[in-house]
């Protein structure tokens, strides 16, 4: 009896845990050096999304690269600070060239402004149009600003970024701000068959 309470008790516990998270996810292309100088490029050269990545991640806060070091390029792992303990795949030492797209679900009102601040470029598409975008090279400290104005609702939004010298890297933006919370249905689902386990249990016993 005692291991089906806590088999209920931790799917109970999952659900509940899920249903507070809200990450975006995070793709990570690592290229060749001195083959990407702008967002076109960077996007074609990883086919648009299709082609493998060399790592993938959970992007909670986009506060990406090392103030500390004045955003001097490093790891994959380094850059990602907080969120690199995610990180699924490959983790190079040096991230020179290389491309990012971090995607997921957010929920907007005419009114947001949205922020990028980056080293090297970016594109920004929500619902499926650019909102705004820096195609080159720049340093640190650049910020880019740009105003929803498509409606209230939940929409599809994509980031990409991508470091093109071998200098610095930063991306931060308050995106993950308006990400929205995604529930987790299996959370449910796994309590209910603990809790189905448990009876089915039971009623072997008293037979």
């Amino acid at each position: 009896m005692k291991r089906y309470l806590i088999a209920a008790a931790a799917a109970m516990g999952l659900m509940g845990s899920g249903a507070s998270a809200a990450t975006l996810s995070g793709e990570f292309w690592d290229l060749p050096a001195n083959t990407i100088s702008n967002i076109d490029q960077a996007i074609a050269a990883v086919g648009g999304g299709a082609d493998p990545t060399t790592a993938t991640f959970d992007s909670s806060s986009i506060n990406y690269g090392d103030a500390g070091a004045n955003f001097v390029i490093g790891s994959l792992s380094n850059f990602l600070q907080g969120d690199a303990g995610s990180i699924s795949g490959s983790d190079p030492a040096s991230m020179q060239e290389s491309v990012f797209r971090i995607s997921g679900l957010v929920t907007l009102a005419d009114g947001d402004q949205i922020d990028v601040t980056s080293d090297d470029g970016f594109r920004l598409i929500i619902g499926g149009n650019t909102l705004s975008e820096f195609t080159g090279i720049r340093a640190p400290n650049n910020t880019t600003s740009a105003v929803w104005g498509g409606g209230a609702g939940t929409f599809q939004a994509e980031l990409w970024y991508f470091e093109g010298q071998f200098t610095q890297a930063q991306l931060q933006s308050n995106l993950t701000n308006f990400v929205t919370p995604v529930p987790l249905p299996a959370g449910m689902v796994l309590m209910m068959t603990a809790l189905g386990g448990f009876g089915i249990m039971r009623r072997r016993r008293k037979s």
